[in-house]
Order: structure tokens, then C-alpha cells, then sequence
């Protein structure tokens, strides 16, 4: 029969080696959390990047055109494709490529958003129209089938879609329609000073020509130092001036003078001005010139203060990264 074989004895576990147990499982849960930790470190850093690099700037938004909480929101995505507009030359240029899709997208907006406030519009067969007359700049179509032609191979030539370039159109209608719109604003007659006065560049040299005039005639000193031709060549003699005719700043200083009185030199756009009102009439008919004066720059003027109440830009934006992920984006 047999032997049954004895069970081997229970090893009894010391409370030291229980304790070791519980250390070298701490420390491997440790390495564990430590190596995980690790990784998702490496990973966030990595999806850090890749979404401040290629999410975040589509998104951030980086103009807005309104006022209150009526207004249109631009991000990256629409700068994005404005500067592709700019690079085909469908915008001019102001001489920075970082701000031309910004000016392109606000004033796009301002237009739409102005011509909608005038009762201004333009309809489906306007912007065909349109773009007959330009495809038909391009070459002299014989048929509806050649017209499809030369049409398909300016989109593809300008790589736009048809959506995207009816749009083009439309506001380039609207821009006209409203710069038409507004030289009709300009009125026959209007509130008028007649002002002498001498432009120079400098300060320093707006201060010369003070003290001169304290001695000399004025007509002179307008002859020998003013750098405005209609100034220069009428011995200061600037004629009747509607507002808006030479700038905001002129026109403060202008307006508030009483006939008579020098006034301190100013600043504007174009150098230091002094003045003298001699007249003022509240409702004197404007000459014709200075009408067509008026109404070539009507558009412009509006368009500037539109720009001054409704555009704001985001402070937070770093145009330059905008800019160079956009050009990747493009390429």
C-alpha cells in the first residue's frame, strides 16, 4: 500500500515580509502611474500643439463688424480665404499682406450691411449679368455652350467655386450701387466757410509761419511757405468750403472759428494747417467742382466712419501666426 505523501508545511508570513510585499506593490503601482502619467504628458503636449498650430486658428475669431449684438463674425477660416481672394488680385492692395484679407472681409461687410440699412439690393439676374459682360471681356462667346466654356475656365483659373465667386460679384455690385446711392446724397447747397490758409509740414515750421504772419501779409507768407497748391498759387485764398471737403480735422477747427480770428496751428493727414475764416454762410449753393469733389470721395468718406463704429478686431490675435497658417493652408 502506498505512502501518502505529507503536505509540505504552510509557510508562515512574517509581518516583515508582509511589509515588504506591500512596498514592492506600491512601488510598481507607482511606476505604473508614473510611466502613464508620462505618456499622457507627451500626448497633451503634442495635442497642445497640433491644436494652437492647425485647430485654434481656424476657429479664433478675428474681426467682427456690427454694433451691440447685431454684428458678423470672422475667424481664421474666413481670413483664410480671403487672403486667397487677395493673392489673386480680386482686392487692391494696401501695401501690408497681413491686413489686406482683414480690410477685404470688413469691408465687404460694411458694404452689405450698409447697402441693407439704405434698401439697397441686387438680384440673381444682376449678378448674371455681370458676369456675362466680364466673361465676355475675356473673349466673344458664339453660343450658350461657348459662354458655359470660357465661364468654367475662369472659375478654374481663379480655383473658386461658383458659389464663392456669385458672391464676389454681389458685393462688387452692391459696392457700386451704394457709392452711387451716396454721391446722390451730396447736396446742391450747404452750411459754408470761406477760409484762407497755409499747409506746412512741420510743427516747428507752423510756428515760423505764425510769427511771420504777426509782420507780413498773409497772402506772402501762403506764396513763399505753403506746400498746398491751391494755397500756394491763390496766396492762401482756400475759396467757400462745405464740410467734408478737406477732412474732419479741417473742419472742427473751421466751423468753430469765428471770422477773423488765426487760428493755432493743427494737425491733419496732410501737415500742419493755419487759418482764417473770412465768411461763413449757412446755405450757400456749392460750386460745381467742389460738388464733384463731394461725391467722388462720398463713398470713401462713409466707408471710413462706417469702419471707425463697427469694426473691432481681436486684441488677442497674433496676425502673424494667423497670416503664416493661412499661407500653409493655401499651399
Amino acid at each position: 500500500m502506498a505512502k501518502k505523501r505529507r503536505a509540505p508545511p504552510k509557510r508562515e508570513v512574517t509581518r516583515r515580509r508582509l511589509a515588504r510585499w506591500q512596498r514592492e506593490r506600491r512601488k510598481r503601482r507607482i511606476t505604473i502611474f508614473l510611466g502613464a502619467l508620462t505618456i499622457a504628458i507627451i500626448l497633451a503636449i503634442i495635442g497642445y500643439g497640433y491644436y494652437t498650430t492647425r485647430i485654434a486658428p481656424e476657429r479664433e475669431w478675428v474681426t467682427k463688424v456690427g454694433v451691440d449684438d447685431s454684428y458678423t463674425v470672422f475667424r481664421g477660416s474666413d481670413y483664410r480665404h480671403a487672403l486667397r481672394l487677395c493673392q489673386l488680385g480680386l482686392y487692391p492692395s494696401s501695401g501690408d499682406l497681413r491686413e489686406d484679407p482683414l480690410f477685404a472681409l470688413e469691408d465687404d461687410e460694411l458694404v452689405r450691411q450698409g447697402a441693407a440699412a439704405f434698401g439697397i439690393s441686387v438680384s440673381a439676374d444682376e449678378i448674371d449679368q455681370q458676369i456675362r459682360d466680364l466673361v465676355e471681356t475675356m473673349d466673344e462667346p458664339q453660343s450658350e455652350e461657348d459662354f458655359e466654356q470660357l465661364y468654367q475656365q475662369l472659375l478654374a483659373g481663379l480655383q473658386l467655386s461658383e458659389e464663392e465667386f456669385r458672391g464676389f460679384m454681389e458685393v462688387d455690385l452692391l459696392r457700386r450701387k451704394l457709392d452711387d446711392y451716396l454721391r446722390e446724397q451730396v447736396p446742391e447747397s450747404a452750411l459754408q466757410v470761406h477760409v484762407q490758409g497755409i499747409l506746412v509740414a512741420t510743427e516747428e515750421e507752423a510756428e515760423a509761419l505764425i510769427q511771420r504772419l504777426e509782420g507780413e501779409d498773409f497772402a506772402t507768407v501762403a506764396q513763399d511757405m505753403s506746400i498746398d497748391p491751391v494755397s500756394k498759387e491763390n496766396g492762401g485764398n482756400l475759396g467757400w468750403v462745405p464740410e467734408g471737403l478737406k477732412g474732419e480735422e479741417f473742419d472742427e477747427v473751421a466751423f468753430d472759428l469765428e471770422p477773423g480770428i488765426l487760428s493755432d496751428p493743427f494737425s491733419t493727414p496732410q501737415g500742419y494747417w493755419v487759418i482764417q475764416v473770412l465768411g461763413k454762410e449757412e446755405d450757400r449753393e456749392i460750386e460745381e467742382d467742389v460738388r464733384e469733389q463731394l461725391r467722388a470721395r462720398a463713398f470713401g468718406d462713409w466707408l471710413a466712419a462706417e469702419r471707425e463704429e463697427k469694426v473691432e478686431r481681436n486684441p488677442n490675435v497674433d496676425l502673424e501666426k494667423v497670416y503664416q497658417w493661412a499661407v500653409e493652408q493655401i499651399s
